[in-house]
């Protein structure tokens, strides 16, 4: 009775973990470990969070798509975004999720981070200097350059379980997700586009790069909003992402 108990034991606990572990492939591990750890509890709602949201995208993907076979497309964006998503991690963050050729990506949800606006600076910074490099062997491959274009801002945000009772997905709403996705799609290839007040912001001020780039006219918002482009993080933070950069590379992912 003892043997038999523990092998139904064993075998609920591998089953779990590997319900998890699928989970974890099409939701962020934070989120599917947090579901896991309440099923009795998952339901609708959300709560307001202090967090930063980034959007980065292939410039002119839609042209690119066109001139490759969709095996190529497919190849070329799970390749792209499996790097993106080792960054993000790498940086304390979350895959809010991937829609066609834009990633987005939360830092400070669904767990708290103090730091959740330099780390989300620092993972855009870290993401155009690996298609930097990426590029380098493309063109000696005979193939076109990629370039990404980012948008980020930080601020209060509702994160919770959206959508309905039958279908949810857990995910960040709010006028400062949407500003960052619209600094994004005003941004040029190879461009980090962040707000006046992100740059002025005390946790991130003394350690990014940054200048002033242009004042623009938003659809819904009165005022223009006053950006600039994050170009490099300090010394110190800067070495750190080269180093893990390298890393990176050095296992290089085959989509």
């Amino acid at each position: 009775y003892l043997m038999n108990s523990l092998n139904s034991m064993a075998s609920g606990l591998l089953e779990k973990n590997q319900v998890e572990s699928a989970f974890s492939r099409f939701v962020s591990p934070k989120v599917a470990k947090q579901i896991m750890q309440n099923l009795d509890h998952v339901q609708l709602g959300g709560k307001h969070v202090n967090a930063t949201a980034v959007f980065a995208d292939i410039v002119g993907f839609t042209s690119i798509a066109e001139k490759l076979p969709p095996a190529e497309v497919a190849n070329l964006l799970n390749e792209y975004f499996s790097y993106i998503s080792m960054i993000t991690r790498l940086h304390h963050g979350t895959i809010d999720k991937f829609m066609g050729d834009c990633a987005m990506m939360v830092f400070g949800a669904p767990e708290e981070d103090k730091d959740h606006k330099l780390n989300a600076i620092s993972c855009a910074v870290m993401i155009q200097r690996l298609v930097t490099v990426l590029n380098k062997e493309r063109v000696i491959d005979g193939q076109v350059p990629i370039h990404f274009r980012i948008g980020i801002n930080s601020g209060v945000m509702l994160a919770g379980n959206m959508g309905s009772n039958e279908r949810m997905q857990y995910t960040v709403v709010g006028d400062t997700v949407n500003l960052a996705s619209r600094l994004h799609t005003v941004a040029e290839k190879d461009q980090i586009v962040i707000t006046d007040l992100m740059v002025k912001d005390p946790d991130v001020q003394w350690q990014i790069v940054a200048h002033r780039h242009k004042s623009i006219q938003l659809r819904g918002i009165s005022n223009p909003v006053t950006t600039y482009l994050v170009t490099d993080v300090k010394e110190e933070y800067s070495r750190t992402i080269d180093a893990q950069l390298s890393e990176i590379i050095s296992h290089k992912i085959v989509a």
